[in-house]
């Protein structure tokens, strides 16, 4: 259970709380990954309120603290001196924060008794803490995984035109298109609608010919996305 909550933690920090400004000091100033890490902090102390008695918690925030900052610093030292930010560079910096979360929450399963504590309301409903997880994933992690997927496509295409990350406004239909896909996946039965017409709206107001192949593929990785996020929810469940 520990390992749950703070992955949900880690993709709530790592995602919505990680805004356009906080990205910007991180790839602008040395000491600019500190805030970041900082918010990251202080999910990890939310999630594990009830055990905040138990200097090992306390340990456990620290050692995940430290962990990120190395990671993040890594990241951005090999996107500025070998390559540039891609997918493969992002699936390898959230594989390593996520085996970092499974090993400091192993370590506190091991050093904290659970049933010592009286833990209630979300942080003690797993299937709740998973559910959501999988839609802020899929919400907000999937504007970078569609950017890096239009990158792609633009440079398989021999297309000059700069390609750039889109800001926050241009990205908020894209989370509510995604968070509602995975939401009709998860609850399944007639909320399928929903996964199959959420992306609909956008397409046909944007489906010109200048855009057309560029919002089909946001169209359909945001699908998949979806899709692999909810599925991924009814295995664990």
């Amino acid at each position: 259970m520990f390992f749950w909550s703070l992955l949900l933690a880690h993709v709530i920090g790592d995602f919505p709380l990680q805004t356009d400004a906080i990205f910007r000091l991180k790839t602008k100033y040395s000491w600019g990954v500190l805030p970041h890490v900082f918010i990251c902090s202080i999910m990890n102390t939310l999630v594990l309120i009830p055990f905040l008695n138990n200097f090992r918690t306390w340990v456990a925030i620290l050692l995940l603290a430290i962990i990120h900052i190395i990671l993040d610093r890594t990241k951005l030292s090999v996107a500025e001196k070998i390559s540039r930010d891609n997918f493969l560079q992002f699936f390898v910096d959230q594989a390593l924060h996520v085996f970092s979360v499974w090993l400091v929450a192993l370590w506190l399963t091991k050093v904290v008794d659970r049933s010592d504590y009286a833990v209630t309301g979300i942080l003690a409903n797993k299937e709740l803490i998973i559910q959501l997880t999988a839609y802020i994933f899929a919400a907000f992690a999937g504007a970078p995984i569609i950017f890096y997927a239009r990158k792609f496509w633009t440079k398989s295409k021999q297309n000059e035109a700069s390609l750039l990350y889109p800001n926050f406004l241009q990205r908020v239909p894209g989370y509510f298109e995604r968070f509602l896909a995975t939401l009709g996946v998860v609850w399944g039965g007639w909320w399928l609608m929903l996964t199959i017409g959420a992306f609909l709206p956008r397409i046909m107001v944007k489906w010109t010919d200048a855009d057309r192949s560029m919002m089909g593929v946001s169209a359909a990785v945001g699908f998949f996305l979806s899709l692999i996020c909810g599925v991924v929810v009814h295995l664990l469940l």
